[in-house]
């Protein structure tokens, strides 16, 4: 895994609203120090798509107090179960986001329910488990 800050400075559009780390494999771990880096915080599109960030960093990811402004995540093929899903579903920060891409991981219906009757994301538009 490259340095997270390197990859976000080489990565991270010129206005800081877009940032794309598609295939990076930063893992749990990266997705920990991403979601720790106030500079995201005007960040309004993330691409963590094959990642392997599992649950603990999706929960890094909804926890995230820099990350508020997101609107567009993409969270498809990192090895996220219900676990994952329950943790974005109760999200407190992610209340902006209007798109979530889950394709391509473990979530089972369970999760897909947490997901769809969340009280918090209630701004979402764009919710897709499948391709």
């Amino acid at each position: 895994m490259a340095d997270i800050l390197e990859l976000i400075n080489e990565r991270l559009s010129k206005d800081g609203q877009v940032l794309n780390l598609k295939a990076q494999f930063i893992r749990e771990v990266g997705a920990r120090k991403l979601a720790e880096c106030e500079e995201l915080s005007n960040l309004r599109a993330l691409d963590l798509t094959q990642n392997a960030i599992g649950d603990d960093g999706a929960k890094a990811i909804a926890e995230s107090p820099h990350l508020s402004k997101v609107r567009t995540l993409n969270l498809k093929s990192n090895g996220i179960t219900d676990i994952g899903a329950e943790y974005l579903a109760n999200s407190k920060t992610l209340q902006s986001l209007k798109s979530l891409q889950l394709v391509v991981n473990d979530i089972s219906e369970k999760g897909e329910k947490l997901l769809i009757n969340s009280k918090s994301l209630t701004s979402l538009t764009s919710l897709k488990f499948r391709v």
